[in-house]
């Protein structure tokens, strides 16, 4: 399987671009592996294939990454201090808790299965947003918004999906103060960030068709079977795709690091808005399907002007 690659995901400089595009087609060839029913049932064929895939980005960090970090030091880039902690960040959050399982010796499909899935995850949207913004491109390459109302933020929600996995999905506000009521079959997610000496909670949600059109996306129309695979993938995507988002609303000095995910079920979902209801609560509707994201960071005192009424 080729995992997908969107030519708007070239930085235009060609040893970077070389590394990504093969970095995709070794996750193709990873996924290919994992689809096998008969390959991910063999614990040796695990292990290798769990092996293999470490060692690879063991070699892709300790060349690709620190060639990449050198570039941004001689142009001065300006967001450089980030970009490594991106890096460092997935190294020691996920790299290292695999290189364990492979000095183990024994690894289960689950494990596989979520290796692949946040190495993908991380690598689709760390290229089309932190990689793209060393060059002046993507999301990140943008000066961060200062006036808000209901049509920037809906732009900038259909800016960030369309760069980041090639989906046009036309957002739409629906209610700017959603208290977490039921907006149909959907996968729910409380991520939760360290952003200086402070705790930052998201809380976010995709219906379960947008979720299936995200992974067609990533991966193509063969999902069968793959819902574990699906699963990890959203999980690391998501916890920096709302990083990225939130970067672009509010400003401070010090960078949001991913700490943890809780998938919520519906019922405890309502359980957390029954107790409190945040600061900023927005429900979408879209072409694929409904999303919403709440959290407590206070974007009206960042802004210049604030104004989230439908239809305003």
């Amino acid at each position: 399987m080729e995992i997908r690659w969107n030519e708007e995901h070239e930085m235009g400089i060609e040893e970077f671009d070389h590394d990504h595009k093969q970095l995709f087609v070794i996750a193709g060839r990873l996924v290919d592996k994992v689809r096998d029913p008969k390959s991910i049932a063999d614990v040796r064929v695990r292990l290798f294939i769990l092996r293999e895939g470490v060692q690879y980005l063991r070699g892709y960090f300790d060349e690709h990454a620190i060639r990449e970090e050198a570039y941004m030091r001689r142009m001065g880039y300006a967001d450089y201090a980030l970009h490594k902690q991106l890096h460092d960040e997935f190294m020691a959050n996920t790299l290292q808790g695999y290189e364990k399982m492979v000095e183990r010796g024994t690894c289960s499909r689950e494990e596989v299965l979520d290796f692949v899935g946040r190495g993908i995850g991380w690598l689709v949207e760390h290229i089309s947003t932190a990689d793209l913004a060393i060059v002046g491109r993507g999301t990140l390459g943008k000066p961060r918004l200062t006036k808000i109302n209901a049509q920037v933020v809906e732009r900038e929600f259909n800016t960030i999906f369309a760069s980041t996995l090639n989906m046009d999905v036309q957002t739409r506000l629906i209610d700017p103060n959603y208290a977490g009521a039921p907006f149909g079959p959907a996968i729910c997610q409380e991520l939760t960030y360290r952003r200086g000496d402070r705790k930052v909670t998201v809380l976010a949600g995709l219906e379960n068709s947008f979720l299936t059109a995200a992974a067609e996306a990533v991966y193509g129309s063969q999902l069968q079977g793959m819902e574990a695979l699906i699963m990890s993938t959203m999980e690391i995507f998501s916890a920096n795709f709302w990083r990225t988002v939130g970067s672009r609303f509010v400003e401070g000095d010090a960078e949001m690091v991913f700490v943890e995910n809780h998938f919520l079920t519906q019922a405890q979902l309502q359980e957390r808005y029954n107790r409190h209801i945040p600061k900023l609560s927005l429900l979408f509707d879209s072409s694929k399907g409904k999303f919403f994201v709440a959290t407590e960071t206070d974007i009206t005192a960042q802004a210049e002007s604030f104004d989230l009424s439908v239809g305003a």
